[in-house]
This record gives structure tokens, C-alpha cells and sequence, in this order.
């Protein structure tokens, strides 16, 4: 262990929030401890005081009127009885000469107003000065009763008051001070293997998540998020990775057939062959600049900066564009294209670009129906359950798409088996997903051997992905 390491461990558990944290909280509990004590010191010593000055007034007062004789027993009985030379009692004349008592002189800063007054007097028992509470009281015949106390008992208590308040707080900030030690170095801990996590996940190990301690607490939250984060980026890496395989393996093929077409026209001895293998070399080529569109095209929306453009769109005008454009390609193919109404259904979104997703659904369903099928467009007031929304709905009577391919055929370059001697790059319908997830929408997928049914739930945003059938009510 480096020599240092002890230090700077501790260093970091002193900077530790939960021992910061502890530390400040031990600072209030201390401040407000010390105001706690010294208000309960400061009324200890103000309630006895008040008490022994109230008891001295009402003793002398009533000495004030006492007979001589009894005034001086009781004066007598008084001192003699104070084991602790703790009483102050002496009885003067007019003249302010001594009768009797313990004090040689009438002190001469003594009020005679019939309250107590704390002052610092000598006795004439050889004792240095002290403070004592006293109080006088005049007598008939102009003779003065001085009656007092020491203050020692009161001093004594106060000092007993003291150290039983100090010793509380020391053990309570102790405390204070132990947990903070021990949330602190917890925290570190926790920080510490999180710092670990994070940095396998930097070295490359993505599949490492963060811990979770159970607490729910701000860090299990924390952790939690960035464990989310992790999972969507994943999630997109292997959705890059994905695309890049599926590139490779559809572009492969169109490049070599293009190399192969432009070495036989190359090989030729007439020109004019030349001339064709270029020109189907060049159409080759225009698929694969499609597809590269069409990926940019899916880039563009999921950057999402084109909601700024949204308005009201009417879907039924929509669908009702798609089909006048796709119903000469559908008789020309064969296929019956037909529409169902229900009437206007208002959104807010981008007008190309609905028309753009639902052009996609038709061209799909008219491209994958054998010659003598039916392609039908719905428009209404459905949903996947809860509250009705507008959908377009495009269902045909082709091979339909199996139940457990319906959340992949979503992914961009993806192609069912059947279906790769159709001509196509598999984007479509991830250019149709792209459009529904910028606009907040669901894409619906369900059907049978018999055919597909795709729909485009506007306003399904809860849900994502491939939904539910039956979106009709």
C-alpha cells in the first residue's frame, strides 16, 4: 500500500456529502444544544435567585417587626445553626451600630426597599469577600434587619448544571460526528464501485450496469437512469451493427452482379454490349444509391427537429391522396385498391410526411398481393384500447406476416425469407415507424396467412412498437 494512499482515503471520506452533511448537522445540533443549555443554565440560576431573594424579603420583614428579645434568639438560633457559614444575619441600631449578626458594618450599597440585591460582602468569621443575596428591612425604633445568604449553594448548582450539559452534548455530537464517519465511508464505498463500473463500461464492456443497493435513494435513481441510458445505447449499437450487416448483405450482391455485367460488356467485341452492361450497371447502382436515401431519410426523422412545422392534417384527405395515386398501379398489377371513409379525421402533424407513411403501408400491400387480391384502405375512429383516436388502417390479402416477426420487420434492411424475391430494400415500414415515433403515434401490426393489417394509430404514444390487434371498436 502506497504510503499516501491511508491519507488520501481519508481525505476523501472527510469530503464525503453524507460526512459533510453530518458534520454540518453536528455544528447545528451543537449551536442549538448550546442555546438549549445555556437558556435551561441562565433559568436555573434566574428562578433560584428569584426564590432566595423573595424568601429573604418576606424573612426580614417579618424580623422588622419582631420583638427585641425574640428578634435576637432568632438571630442566634440563625447563625449558630448554619453549618456551612452559608447565612448572613446581624441587627443594627439607629446609629447603624452593631446589635448583633455576622457583618461588622451595615454595608453602605445596600437599598433598604424591601427587595433582595445580590452583593459582595465580608463576614467577621476571617472568610474573604463573597457574593451573597441580601435584604433589609427597617424596624420601628429605626434600627435596620440585615438578612442574607451566600451565593456558594447557587454557584455550586450552576457549575453541576454546567457539566451535566456539557456532558450531554459531547456524546451527542460524538454520535453525530460516528455516523457521519460511517455514511460517509458507505457513500465512498458505493462511489467507488460505481467509479469501477464506469470505468469497465469506458474500457468497452457495455453489457456492465450499475449497481442497485435496493434503497431506492437518490443514487439507486441515479444508477437506475444511467442503467436505462446504457440500455438504449446498446440497443443502438446493435441496431447500427444490424444495419451495417444488412447493408453488406444486400448491397453485395447488386455490386457483384454490376461487376460482373460491366467485365462482360468489357469482354465484348461489340460496343453496343458495352453500352447495355453499362446501363444495367447503372440502375444497379440506382438501387443502391435508394437505399442509401432512404436510410438518410430515417436518420432525418429520428432527429425529431421537424415537429416545428406540424399543423392540422386531415388523414382522411390523406388516405384519399394515396389512393388516387396508387389505384392505376394496383389495376395495372391486377389487384383490386378500394377505400372506406368514415368520414374527416383531423391530427396535428406533417402533411408529407403522413403521406409519405401511409404511400409506404399501400405500396407494401400492393407490392406483396398476388395478382387477383384486394387492398383496402380504412380510415375512422379506433384504437388499441381506452379512448378512440383517428387510424388508417391498410390491410391486403398477400402472405401476410408471421406473429413472430411482426416487432422485427420494423427494423431497417429486414426482409421475411418469402418475400426477398420481391423487389425492395426492406426500409419501408422502419420509414413508417420512424414517421409514427416523430409524431407520437403507434404502428399496429396484425393479420393472418390470409393477408396483413397495418395501422397507423394517431395517438397512441403510450405504447411503442408493434401493438395490439383489433383497432376497430
Amino acid at each position: 500500500m502506497a504510503p499516501g494512499s491511508c491519507s488520501v482515503r481519508r481525505t476523501e471520506l472527510f469530503r464525503a456529502g453524507p460526512f459533510r452533511l453530518a458534520l454540518g448537522f453536528a455544528t447545528a445540533l451543537s449551536v442549538g444544544m448550546l442555546l438549549i443549555f445555556g437558556f435551561i443554565y441562565w433559568q436555573t440560576s434566574e428562578v433560584e435567585t428569584r426564590r432566595m431573594q423573595r424568601d429573604l424579603v418576606q424573612e426580614a420583614a417579618v424580623a422588622a417587626q419582631t420583638r427585641d428579645d425574640i428578634l435576637l434568639y432568632q438571630l442566634q438560633v440563625r447563625i449558630m445553626s448554619d453549618y456551612h457559614r452559608v447565612t448572613v444575619a446581624a441587627w443594627f441600631d439607629a446609629d447603624g451600630k452593631l446589635r448583633y449578626g455576622n457583618l461588622d458594618a451595615l454595608p453602605p450599597d445596600l437599598p433598604i426597599d424591601d427587595k433582595g440585591h445580590r452583593l459582595d460582602i465580608q463576614t467577621n468569621d476571617a472568610r474573604p469577600p463573597q457574593p451573597a443575596i441580601l435584604a433589609a428591612a427597617k424596624r420601628a425604633d429605626g434600627g435596620t434587619v440585615v438578612l442574607g445568604r451566600a451565593m456558594d449553594e447557587l454557584l455550586a448548582l450552576q457549575r453541576v448544571v454546567a457539566r451535566t450539559l456539557i456532558a450531554g452534548l459531547l456524546p451527542a455530537v460524538a454520535l453525530v460526528l460516528a455516523s457521519g464517519v460511517l455514511g460517509g465511508a458507505r457513500a465512498r464505498r458505493r462511489v467507488q464501485t460505481v467509479q469501477q463500473t464506469i470505468g469497465r463500461i469506458m474500457g468497452g464492456d457495455l453489457r456492465e450496469r450499475l449497481p442497485l443497493s435496493g434503497n431506492r435513494d437518490a443514487v439507486d435513481q441515479l444508477s437506475a437512469r444511467v442503467n436505462q441510458m446504457l440500455d438504449r445505447i446498446v440497443h443502438l449499437l446493435d441496431e447500427i451493427r444490424a444495419v451495417g450487416d444488412n447493408i453488406a448483405h444486400d448491397l453485395r450482391t447488386p455490386l457483384s452482379v454490376m461487376r460482373a455485367k460491366l467485365e462482360r460488356g468489357l469482354a465484348a467485341e461489340e460496343p453496343e454490349e458495352l453500352r447495355r452492361g453499362a446501363e444495367a450497371a447503372l440502375a444497379d447502382l440506382d438501387k443502391a444509391f435508394g437505399m442509401i436515401t432512404a436510410l438518410l431519410r430515417i436518420a432525418e426523422l429520428e432527429d425529431s427537429r421537424r415537429q416545428a412545422g406540424f399543423a392540422t392534417v386531415d388523414l382522411a384527405e390523406v388516405a384519399g391522396e394515396v389512393f388516387d395515386l396508387y389505384e392505376p398501379l394496383a389495376e395495372a398489377k391486377g389487384v383490386t385498391l378500394a377505400r372506406e371513409d368514415k368520414g374527416p379525421l383531423f391530427v396535428t402533424g406533417d402533411r408529407d410526411l403522413l403521406i409519405e407513411a401511409v404511400a409506404n403501408l399501400v405500396d407494401n400491400a400492393v407490392k406483396f398481393t398476388p395478382e387477383g387480391g384486394r387492398v383496402l384502405i380504412r380510415t375512422g375512429m379506433g384504437g388499441t384500447g381506452g379512448e378512440a383516436v383517428p387510424v388508417v388502417e391498410v390491410s391486403d390479402t398477400g402472405p401476410g406476416i408471421p406473429a413472430a416477426e411482426r416487432g422485427a420487420v420494423v427494423r431497417r434492411l429486414y426482409r421475411l425469407d418469402k418475400s426477398r424475391h420481391i423487389q425492395g430494400n426492406g426500409l419501408g415500414l422502419s420509414l413508417v415507424q420512424a414517421i409514427a415515433t416523430l409524431h407520437g403515434f403507434k404502428l399496429v401490426i396484425d393479420g393472418n396467412d390470409l393477408g396483413a393489417v397495418i395501422a397507423l394509430v394517431c395517438g397512441a404514444a403510450d405504447s411503442e412498437g408493434v401493438g395490439n390487434p383489433g383497432v376497430w371498436p
